[in-house]
């Protein structure tokens, strides 16, 4: 089947891969299933009570507690880390000043995943553990799908309540807010006063801050307000742009403690004594990694500050009891605690339940979180008691939705309560001993809520005015503390049991879709079956052999009984898939030189494996280590079959010592160094993610040899791409030389064309120097502070007398009177992306002007079997990996651009990685001078020149013309060797997305970057960006294969036509061969003919090339009987396809079919018969590669291969993504109710559908496979 037929089965089997993970995705992260409705008032439950206490006083009410504060601010603070406001580096200083003088209550606040800002939110405010789907809707500005509308949140109930100040009256409460606009997408219409920010421009550290500190004074100053929220984000845009450590952080740090200062001295000001205090919080909606990144569950992502203050706390009580609380956690050993974790931990959906009760408002209704009684110490014990069962009955109405039978009314629960039957004092524990033995969870929790309401109710009872029964204070407090204790372990089991409840899948949607992939799947199978991969794989696990180098002569060089007798020389071993088979099976590629069992078993052992890994959430969370393991035994396989079958061939022979064999095996061990080397660059996956690398020491202690391995960086690229286009000119200027000698008139070596490619050339040359020079002044510009303000200003004056870009203005003011010069980071990138750009457009107009003026030959290929084939083919390197080249190199600077500085020099060690593997294929494709064959060719030489001597024979003339020039072979057999490429492309490609610093987790996915040449949000612009800066790694060996491949091929064509003129030696020998020595009479076929004849017989005819056989005249020599002499069909044109005939019709011709037709003296020949038939069997269809040549020419037949190995790429690609993609669904379906779906499952599968949609279908298959490619093989 054609290639691009194949082409667009592909495609079609990759939309119908998008759809099935559409359908999937649409199941599998449904919208958690909530209630729609707001809680009121009325739904508060009523007092608990007995059956003896049943219609009493005060049975009934249903009041809430008493509001403790009238006005809150809360101040959030993104990604502000436990340790950021705790730990003894923190910047904090005025914060740490109140938690020391027990004006503040601190907490450790721990978030769930995905630590992102859109479902940390969601949870701050609805009490809820938003879906995994919020995650993704996280970086979608414009999305308005992910609204609180219609959810139940403690922003709508305060704007539905009224303001509790006296100078407010009865109004609604207010709610003005500034900051990250993410706020105003969830509450649209809430607030009376806002000004967003957009929260994903990265880079910005101080205007986005700015912009909120400007509105924090006058709108404190105001009356009007009953909340103030207030969304920071500059420290959050700190750790992505440089990461925890980074130099600005503690500035950073000490800016927002002094906004916390100015905020808590106007409310420690505005205090009236006739109003409710005002609460202040500040906290963080997530922490970081030690990257700067977050989204995942690592301890640094889920820990964040909670911090209340008030100015009521400055009370001598409340210190008191601030005091009496925090003491306990201030003594404990610091060994003793987590790291990260400061004072009492407590969950984000906390604040929910807390801060409604605290305002007097009603518990949002899908809320999962328990109140913090630390901010209820003061309250009494039966308002303590009441806010409990509040926040009891409110969760236990979200079980209810659970499990419908789940009761929550007290008077039904008590109505039928029975004590636990205990004469031990320790009654509360037998109780709790008691639920926990239950079997199933619903039975403990309602065990559980059942005796805090029965220990309620008695408390009850006991305090009960007009009681006729006198409690003591003991029994009191063991009543209060009964129901406080059930209470708190009926809400913390029952907060932990829903938010790890997992949503309710679409199975429907899942199961289909899983199918569709499946289908998709068996697309690309097919494709497969459509091509030689099977074929090719199968000759490339055949075991090459030696065999006798005299009965290989016997062979091939025909003698008569009359020819003298070959001179005797010593046995020695050759390749046995040189000579094993006649001379027209060389042509058709059936031999094979080097043995890849190895290879391909390991190939196959990985891929098994892999898929395996996908059911256990240990191995998805280290991938990492999965891939450096087997990327690691790759290479050494590689370099193991090398040694075996190159090494051997060589030795000290009459020429010399050859050593590039040796360099083959050394290339493979050299790539396992590298490797090592990079796996120490970033640490990454969860388990030893903290670890010191080499990352850290290039951003801390080693910065100035981070920016000197950034320089050396940027020069190797530059000279790199230099150095393409000045070899690609003096290979032009060759060609072109050689074209004025044969008189072409359109020759650019004319005094007309020589000046436009030069000047073409040179411009070249000057961009991709201003690029380099772009970039680095970009990166540098960034961390400015690094370098300080007279080395940038010196720097900027050298940059704008080379080239204006960046520098929005420039003065015409005296130099003394001059402003400082800056530069514009968005328009330096501009500029950057346009050179780019450029470079792409010269490089394709310099190859498209080389190729339409310098004629190409579908002629004469002989040269390429004499002794410089390899050279010629190397000569060819320029022109062939120029367009190639300069591509990868373009994406190289801009991969530069999009990633961080220390990762900068991983490109150069790729680049030294691809280099060392062309220079494998280099010499696994040639063969060593002076190895085995170059003496039996010498030999060969000899029995040609001897049987020259006897030409009386028409046989010895035969063997004469073509030994020489069929042992005279520069390239070896290696069928299949483009999955070879793939497979190490594969390899290379999923080991770089994790040595770059990526992961499994959301929270490796770096937005830093994401802005670059960008001003405003667009959702497109900045999705590519990302995309592309967290894929650099896979883009960059995708671009690296297209040049393995194209280096490849030319080695791949240089065999076709060899191969071409190998069987323009066997169509000239067929010529002379004559049938009549064969044929004695129709009657009696076998009797004139001997064992070695019949044999010849077999292999000359089952290969024989031509559709058909045509006679010739006969010839008659010397007295001798008139000889039928063969010709084949197209002696005189190479244009003939060529049809394998069938071995069964030869079997019938000759009557081979009997026994003595392989009856032989010597078993290993049979065997070599035997195989032959067992080859023709299974390529007897197949166009041999040389009658493709002969068909479609030089250029023809290039394109033509080109875009077989290119389909052949995509083909394996697809398949290994295909079937990991479906092998993944399945897995998902399996452990949907596994304990790490969310956090490690979920976060795999987002990243499975990137990996397939975005990079392997738009990245491989479109932009590359039809888009690079096409540039490549046309122009």
């Amino acid at each position: 089947m054609r290639p691009w037929i194949l082409y667009c089965i592909l495609l079609a089997s990759s939309v119908c891969q998008l759809v099935g993970l559409v359908m999937f995705a649409k199941g599998f992260f449904p919208y958690k299933s909530i209630s729609t409705t707001f809680a009121t008032m009325d739904d508060l439950p009523v007092l608990p009570s007995t059956g003896a206490s049943q219609g009493a006083s005060g049975s009934e009410d249903n009041e809430s507690i008493r509001p403790r504060y009238g006005k809150v601010v809360l101040m959030l603070v993104d990604a502000l880390r436990s340790d950021f406001l705790y730990g003894n580096e923190s910047d904090f200083s005025f914060v740490q000043s109140l938690i020391d003088t027990n004006q503040a209550l601190p907490f450790t606040a721990l978030a769930s995943a995905p630590t992102v800002t859109l479902p940390r939110l969601k949870a701050l405010t609805t009490g809820t553990v938003p879906s995994f789907l919020d995650a993704i809707l996280n970086i979608a500005e414009s999305d308005q799908s992910s609204t609180l509308a219609n959810q139940d949140n403690w922003v709508a109930q305060l704007t539905r309540s009224k303001s509790l100040w006296k100078n407010r009256g009865k109004e609604k409460r207010n709610i003005g807010f500034f900051g990250d606009d993410t706020w105003i997408k969830l509450f649209p219409g809430l607030f009376f006063r806002s000004e967003g920010t957009s929260s994903f421009f990265a880079m910005d550290t101080i205007e986005v801050d700015n912009n909120v500190t400007r509105h924090v004074q006058p709108e404190l100053a105001k009356d009007d307000w009953d909340a103030l929220i207030f969304h920071y984000l500059g420290l959050d845009h700190v750790g992505h742009s440089g990461g925890p450590k980074s130099g600005l952080m503690r500035p950073k740090q000490a800016e927002m403690d002094s906004i916390v200062k100015n905020i808590y001295s106007t409310l420690r000001d505005q205090q009236q004594d006739d109003d409710l205090p005002t609460l202040f919080i500040l906290c963080g909606d997530h922490g970081m990694n030690e990257v700067g990144n977050h989204g995942g569950s690592s301890r640094s992502e889920i820990s964040t500050a909670f911090l209340f203050m008030s100015p009521h706390f400055q009370q001598p009580s409340m210190s008191a009891r601030i005091k009496a609380i925090m003491d306990p956690y201030r003594v404990e050993s610091v060994q003793d605690q987590e790291e990260y974790q400061y004072y009492k931990s407590v969950s984000q959906v906390d604040l929910v339940p807390t801060i409604s009760l605290l305002l007097g408002l009603p518990i949002p209704k899908n809320s999962v979180g328990k109140l913090i009684p630390e901010l209820f110490d003061e309250y009494s014990d039966l308002e303590k008691l009441r806010a409990l069962q509040i926040n009891a009955f409110q969760v236990a109405e979200v079980l209810k939705g659970k499990w419908s039978e789940f009761e929550t009314e007290a008077v039904v629960l008590l109505s039928s309560y029975t004590p636990i039957d205990n004469q031990d004092q320790d009654s509360d524990d037998h109780a709790f001993e008691t639920c926990a033995g239950m079997d199933s969870e619903k039975q403990r929790l309602s065990c559980w809520y059942t005796e805090a309401l029965a220990a309620h109710a008695s408390f009850l009872e006991m305090n009960r005015a007009g009681s006729r029964i006198h409690y003591k204070d003991h029994d009191k407090t063991a009543s209060f503390r009964a129901a406080e204790r059930s209470y708190s372990k009926f809400l913390s089991d029952s907060s932990s049991m829903l938010s790890t409840a997992l949503s309710k899948y679409d199975m429907p949607l899942l199961t289909n879709g899983s199918l569709v992939m499946a289908f998709a799947v068996a697309g690309f199978m097919y494709c497969a079956m459509q091509t030689n991969l099977l074929s090719n794989l199968k000759r490339s696990c055949r075991e090459p052999s030696s065999v006798n180098v005299k009965k290989v002569t016997s062979t091939i060089i025909y003698t008569s009984p009359d020819t003298a007798p070959l001179p005797s020389v010593s046995n020695f071993a050759v390749p046995k898939p040189l000579l094993k088979t006649p001379f027209s099976s060389l042509t058709t590629g059936d031999t094979n030189e080097i043995d890849w069992t190895m290879a391909r078993g390991l190939s196959a052992v990985i891929f098994i494996l892999y898929l395996v890994t996908l059911f256990a959430s240990s191995f998805v969370e280290e991938e990492h280590q999965f891939w450096y393991f087997f990327n690691m035994s790759w290479w050494a396989v590689l370099g193991i079959t090398s040694a075996r079958y190159l090494i051997p061939a060589t030795s000290f022979r009459d020429s010399g010592f050859d050593f590039k064999p040796y360099l083959a095996a050394g290339y493979c061990f050299a790539q396992m160094a590298i490797l090592r080397l990079l796996r120490s660059w970033n640490q990454t996956g969860q388990k030893y993610a903290d670890q010191i690398d080499l990352r850290h020491y290039l951003n801390s202690s080693w910065l100035g040899v981070s920016w000197l391995l950034f320089g050396a960086t940027m020069a190797t690229i530059a000279l790199s791409l230099i150095s393409l286009v000045y070899n690609f000119q003096q290979s032009t200027k060759q060609q072109y030389q050689e074209n004025a000698q044969d008189g072409s008139s359109s020759s650019p070596s004319s005094p007309g064309w020589q000046p436009v490619t030069s000047m073409l050339h040179a411009l070249l040359v000057i961009l991709v120097v201003l690029v380099t020079l772009w970039i680095i002044l970009y990166k540098m510009d960034l961390e400015s502070s690094y370098f300080g303000d007279q080395l940038m200003s010196q720097v900027h004056s050298l940059m704008i007398r080379i080239s204006a870009v960046g520098y929005s203005q420039i003065s015409t003011l005296p130099s003394e009177e001059r402003p400082p010069l800056t530069v514009s980071g968005f328009e330096l990138a501009r500029g950057c992306y346009l050179g780019l750009g450029l470079i792409l457009v010269l490089t394709l107009t310099l190859k498209g002007l080389a190729s339409s003026l310098t004629p190409v030959s579908d002629g004469d290929t002989g040269a390429l079997t004499d002794k410089n084939a390899v050279s010629k083919v190397v000569q060819s390197k320029p022109q062939a990996l120029f367009v190639p080249g300069m591509i990868l190199g373009v994406a190289t600077l801009l991969l530069v651009l999009l990633s961080r500085r220390h990762n900068a020099p991983i490109y150069v060690l790729f680049g030294i990685q691809l280099w060392l593997y062309i220079e494998w294929i280099s010499l696994i494709r040639q063969r060593p001078s002076n190895s085995d064959h170059h003496q039996f060719s010498q030999l060969s030489n000899t029995a040609a020149e001897k049987a020259k001597s006897n030409v009386d024979t028409i046989e010895a003339s035969v063997a004469a013309r073509t030994a020489p020039a069929i042992l005279d072979l520069a390239f070896r057999t290696l069928p299949g060797q483009s999955s070879i490429h793939s497979c190490t492309a594969l390899l290379w490609m999923l080991s770089s997305f994790f040595l770059l610093g990526n992961s499994n987790s959301i929270a490796s996915i770096d937005i830093s970057n994401a802005y670059v040449g960008i001003q405003a949000y667009d959702i497109f612009l900045t999705g590519v960006l990302t995309f592309v800066s967290n894929w650099a790694g896979p883009i960059w060996w995708t671009l690296a294969t297209v040049v393995m491949m194209s280096w490849d091929l030319e080695w791949e064509l240089a065999w076709t036509a060899q191969a071409a003129e190998l069987e323009l030696a066997q169509q000239e020998e067929q010529a002379w061969e004559t049938v009549q020595g064969w044929r004695r009479s129709k009657d009696d076929k076998r009797s004139g003919m001997s064992r070695r004849t019949r044999r010849r017989v077999v292999r000359e005819k089952k290969c024989k090339v031509g559709k058909e056989q045509k006679p010739a005249a006969a010839v008659a020599t010397d007295g001798e009987e008139a000889r039928k002499v063969d010709t084949v069909a197209g002696v005189k044109s190479k244009a003939d396809g060529a049809v394998i005939e069938n071995f069964e019709s030869l079997q019938e011709k000759y009557d081979l079919s009997t026994a003595d037709a392989v009856e032989d003296e010597n078993i290993a020949d049979r065997k070599q018969v035997e195989d032959d038939i067992e080859y023709l069997e299974e390529v007897s269809s197949a166009e041999p590669p040389s009658a493709i040549l002969a068909r479609l020419g030089a250029q023809g037949y290039r394109l033509h291969l080109a875009q077989v190995r290119v389909v052949e790429h995509l083909i394996l690609t697809s398949l290994f993504f295909g079937i990991t993609l479906y092998a993944l669904s399945i897995a998902a379906i399996v452990l949907r109710h596994h304990l790490f779906i969310w956090t490690v499952f979920s976060p795999k599968v987002l990243y499975q559908f990137a990996w397939t949609a975005l990079f392997q279908i738009v990245i491989q298959t479109v932009l590359v496979g039809g888009g690079v490619w096409a540039l490549i093989l046309f122009i």
